[in-house]
C-alpha cells in the first residue's frame, strides 16, 4: 500500500547509521512515526525535507509484516526561517509542539489540529514579534479543541453580559459564570478580570495570528495562565515540569 500526502514534521531521530525515524503530524491520520531508510544520508530523496517544522509532501508506503509507515520521497512544500533565526521564536515554537505531542490528537480532529498548527507556525514567522502569552493561548486553543470550550460573552447560568464585570471559571465544569453565580457549583473557583476574560475570548476565538496583538497588564496576563493551567491540568490531565509537560 502506497500513499502521497502533506504533513508537518515534528520530530526526528536517528535509527541505525543512516536511518531516521520522523514524527509526522498529517491532516488526515493525526501523529504518526514513520522511518526514512537512508534519510540522514539521501540527497535525492529526502534533500532539505527532515527537518523540524518543515511542511512536506511525502509518498509513504507501509512495508514488514507490521505495516510500518516508511517514507519514500519527499517533496517540501515550505520551511520556517525567521523563527529558526530567533532563539526566543524558536523556544516559543517547541513549547507549543511540546504541549501538542502531549495532548495526543488523533485522526477524528487531524485537520483542525493541523490547521492550527500551520497558523501558528505562520504566526511565528510574521513580522510582528510575538506576544508572551502566546504558549498559553495557544495551550487553551488546543485544549478547547478538545472539547473544552467555555463561552466567554454570556454567564452560563444567568446569561448575563461577562464583559463588564469579568468572569468566575468552574474549573471542573469547564464554564464561565458572572460573580453573582459564583455559587452555582461547587469545586475550585478561579477569578477572570476583563482583561484576562479578553484573553480567554482571543483564546477561543481568535487565530494565532491575532496573538500578537495580545499585550495586557501584568495582572491580567497572571489571571489568564492561572486559569488555563487549572484547566489544562484537571481536564488533560497534564502539567509543564522540568521543561517538559507529564502526566499530573
Amino acid at each position: 500500500m502506497e500513499f502521497s500526502e502533506k504533513a508537518l514534521v515534528l520530530r526526528v531521530g536517528r535509527f541505525r547509521e543512516i536511518d531516521a525515524w520522523v514524527h509526522l503530524f498529517s491532516p488526515v491520520r493525526g501523529g504518526y512515526t514513520a522511518f526514512a531508510f537512508g534519510g540522514l544520508k539521501s540527497r535525492r530523496r529526502f534533500l532539505g525535507c527532515l527537518d523540524p517544522l518543515n511542511h512536506v509532501r511525502f509518498k509513504v508506503r507501509r512495508s514488514g509484516l507490521q505495516g510500518y509507515p516508511c517514507l519514500t520521497e519527499a517533496e517540501l512544500l515550505d520551511a520556517p526561517r525567521r523563527l529558526r533565526q530567533d532563539p526566543h521564536r524558536l523556544g516559543i515554537a517547541v513549547n507549543c509542539l511540546k504541549f501538542f505531542e502531549a495532548v495526543h490528537i488523533g485522526p477524528q480532529g487531524a485537520a483542525e489540529a493541523y490547521a492550527l498548527l500551520r497558523a501558528m507556525l505562520a504566526a511565528l514567522e510574521a513580522e510582528t514579534p510575538p506576544s508572551a502569552l502566546f504558549p498559553l493561548l495557544f495551550r487553551a486553543r488546543v485544549a478547547f479543541g478538545q472539547g473544552l470550550l467555555p463561552a466567554c460573552d454570556r454567564c452560563a447560568v444567568c446569561g448575563a453580559d461577562l464583559g463588564p464585570l469579568g468572569a468566575v471559571c468552574h474549573v471542573e465544569q469547564g464554564r464561565l459564570t458572572c460573580p453573582h453565580c459564583r455559587d452555582a457549583a461547587p469545586g475550585v473557583l478561579q477569578r477572570l478580570g476583563p482583561g484576562a476574560l479578553a484573553l480567554m475570548d482571543a483564546a477561543v476565538a481568535g487565530s494565532p495570528g491575532d496573538w500578537a496583538s495580545c499585550r495586557p497588564d501584568p495582572a491580567a496576563g497572571r489571571e489568564f495562565s492561572r486559569v488555563v493551567d487549572l484547566l489544562v491540568r484537571y481536564h488533560l490531565g497534564l502539567a509543564w515540569e522540568q521543561g517538559g509537560f507529564v502526566r499530573a
